[in-house]
Formats: C-alpha cells, sequence, structure tokens
C-alpha cells in the first residue's frame, strides 16, 4: 500500500519553477539553474531516481515561502526544508523528503565534523548556516550520523554546495520533470 496521498503532477513542479524560479536568492544563478544543476550533480553520479528528484526539488520550499529573500536579509530561518519536505512526502514519499528535510542539518553536521567544509561554502551559505544554528554539536552531529537517511542528505548537500556555477551547461528541466513522473507512477503503484 502507498504512503502517497496527496495529488500530484510534474505541472505543479513546472509551475513552482515557471512563476517563482527566475529569482535569484543570493547566489549568482537563480533557482531554476541552481535546481538543474544540483539534479544534474545527482544524475552524473549515478544516485538514484529519488535522490535525483530531491537534489532538484532541495530547495522547493524556498519556492512556496512568501519572501524568502526578505527573511534571509532580516536574520530570519525561513525553514525551507522543512517547507519543502512537508510539500514533497504526501506527494512522492519520504526517500525524496528526507534527503530534502535534512539538507540544511547535512551542512551543519559537514561544518562539525570537517573543518574545512566550512572553506568551501559561499558566502550566502555561511549567513544562512549561523541563521540556521551554526555547526552541530558532537551530540546533534552523531544523533544526525544515525539517520537513516543521513548520507542521502549529506550528498545532496555537497551538489547543493558546488550547484551553484553560472552558465553551466545541464539538462533541461522536462528531463528531470520526465524522471519525477515515472519515479511517482513507480511509487503510486506500490
Amino acid at each position: 500500500m502507498s504512503t502517497i496521498d496527496s495529488p500530484f503532477s510534474v505541472d505543479e513542479i513546472k509551475l513552482l519553477f515557471e512563476t517563482k524560479g527566475n529569482k535569484l536568492y543570493g547566489e549568482s544563478i537563480n533557482q531554476v539553474e541552481h535546481a538543474l544543476q544540483c539534479a544534474q550533480l545527482a544524475e552524473d553520479s549515478g544516485a538514484e531516481p529519488s535522490l535525483i528528484i530531491a537534489a532538484l526539488l532541495h530547495d522547493v520550499g524556498h519556492l512556496q515561502h512568501r519572501d524568502s529573500v526578505s527573511a534571509f536579509q532580516q536574520g530570519i530561518d525561513d525553514v525551507h526544508e522543512l517547507i519543502g519536505a512537508k510539500f514533497l512526502e504526501s506527494r512522492l514519499g519520504p526517500d525524496v523528503s528526507e534527503p530534502v528535510r535534512l539538507h540544511v542539518d547535512a551542512k551543519r553536521y559537514l561544518c562539525s565534523i570537517d573543518k574545512g567544509y566550512w572553506d568551501i561554502l559561499s558566502v550566502q551559505s555561511k549567513q544562512t548556516l549561523e541563521i540556521q544554528g551554526g555547526p552541530m554539536d558532537q551530540s546533534e552531529a552523531e544523533r544526525f550520523a544515525k539517520n537513516p537517511y543521513a548520507d542521502a542528505a549529506v550528498s545532496l548537500r555537497k551538489w547543493d554546495d558546488i550547484g551553484k556555477q553560472p552558465n553551466k551547461t545541464t539538462q533541461p528541466l522536462s528531463h528531470f520533470l520526465e524522471i519525477t513522473e515515472k519515479y511517482f507512477q513507480l511509487i503510486s503503484s506500490k
């Protein structure tokens, strides 16, 4: 029996990207370009379809938030990872939603276990890290590492950090929406 209980269409995702994805979010590229780069990195690494989709949609909470740029400027955590995970869980299940929910914690985790990780973060990511709670302490890091989705979230986080290159060539959104549609059909039939 499927845990998917919300109606879903890739058109819903496409509409979000078309209407809100062209906004810059503090990086040198827009939300669509960032999403496509992250999904491309996931696909190129041989990730499972659920993780490719999570990479594509990891910032969908920013697209749903009323004004995430203003929240950032005011030093407020827009909890985009929780907004996005809630949106995705009932539509695409936990294999997509959990890495999305955990990708901010993965940044906090990586900064706590790898002192050099901070150096690879963009200026924006360093600023949001502070808003999001800073590096994890040892007990938080141990608890995070035990989560069954921790490895997927760490992979997603790393793609998130490097998927910010201006003028990077990727597959088009339609390619990743096709992967999403096939995945949805597969999990809906279970």
